[in-house]
């Protein structure tokens, strides 16, 4: 079975990649970036190809039994253009922003590729995955460890967060994902509705970054905060080189619940995920904090 994978040099791509080449797929890995693609495990061949020259995307999937696609959920349009008809399986990358209540341009591109994708025709499922965190490269998790680390040590460090931090999220661990994608390409049960993938319970985000602090020995105090608050003062952060503050736009998001059924997740890709507490200590214990 011939896999491409679009978007292999994303966050999360490189992993699936690698994770598809050990099993013994024969792997195509497309991308922008040829230095990117370079980088990759040199098992799977190597596609430069851009949506925006739709020849190049099409060359690059020609031969694929089955696509799974890391890109934003706006290039659905442009990614079911470019299938060949030989192509049985499609998987794609959604998020849980497609069902925020919140004006979010990203969040409607979400919808909108759900939308043409379920009027394709086209055999396969989407993914909607919450916060990932795991590897060095992701910013959710890494940027408060980062924020952490500017105090002095011994010292407990002030959060200040919206609504208190009180605001569920349910964040999903890369190796998770990664188990969740494999099933949506192997199970003849991924097949059909859209699929939310997260933790096992939604977590208030207070619980979230005081876990962060805890893996690193630390102890984290919350100070509610209204969003008009904390924004300016997170521009300024910015503007000395603090990158961990949040935009206002996240800010806004995380005054919105994120709790979700992830029954789905068990029953039709067959993954059990795990807890942030777990998934935060092997992360520690790969040297990724």
């Amino acid at each position: 079975m011939s896999i491409a994978v679009v978007g292999a040099t994303s966050k999360t791509g490189r992993y699936l990649v690698a994770r598809l080449v050990a099993e013994g797929h024969a792997v195509t890995a497309v991308g922008r970036n040829r230095e990117r693609l370079a980088a990759l495990d040199p098992k799977a061949e190597r596609q430069a190809a851009d949506f925006g020259q739709p020849d190049t995307m099409r060359a690059a999937l020609a031969e694929a039994d089955q696509v799974v696609s890391l890109a934003h959920a706006g290039s659905t349009a442009a990614l079911l253009d470019a299938l060949p008809a030989s192509c049985e399986r499609v998987v794609l990358t959604g998020s849980m922003r497609r069902y925020t209540k919140l004006p979010d341009p990203a969040g409607q591109a979400v919808a909108d590729g759900e939308a043409a994708f379920a009027a394709s025709g086209r055999l396969g499922v989407m993914l909607h995955p919450g916060l990932i965190y795991g590897p060095p490269e992701e910013r959710n998790v890494n940027r408060i460890v980062r924020y952490v680390k500017r105090w002095p040590k011994g010292a407990s460090v002030p959060f200040p967060l919206p609504a208190g931090g009180r605001v569920t999220i349910q964040p999903i661990f890369i190796d998770d994902l990664i188990e969740a994608f494999i099933g949506a390409l192997t199970r003849d049960e991924a097949l059909g509705e859209p699929v939310v993938v997260g933790g096992p319970d939604p977590i208030a985000y207070r619980e979230f970054v005081a876990a962060c602090a805890h893996a690193l020995g630390r102890r984290a105090y919350v100070i509610p905060l209204p969003v008009g608050l904390i924004a300016p003062l997170g521009s300024l952060a910015r503007a000395f080189g603090l990158r961990a503050a949040p935009t206002r736009a996240e800010l806004l998001r995380m005054t919105e619940d994120k709790a979700f059924d992830v029954t789905p997740m068990r029953t039709r890709l067959g993954v059990i995920p795990r807890s942030f507490e777990d998934g935060l200590a092997l992360k520690v214990e790969r040297g990724w904090a």
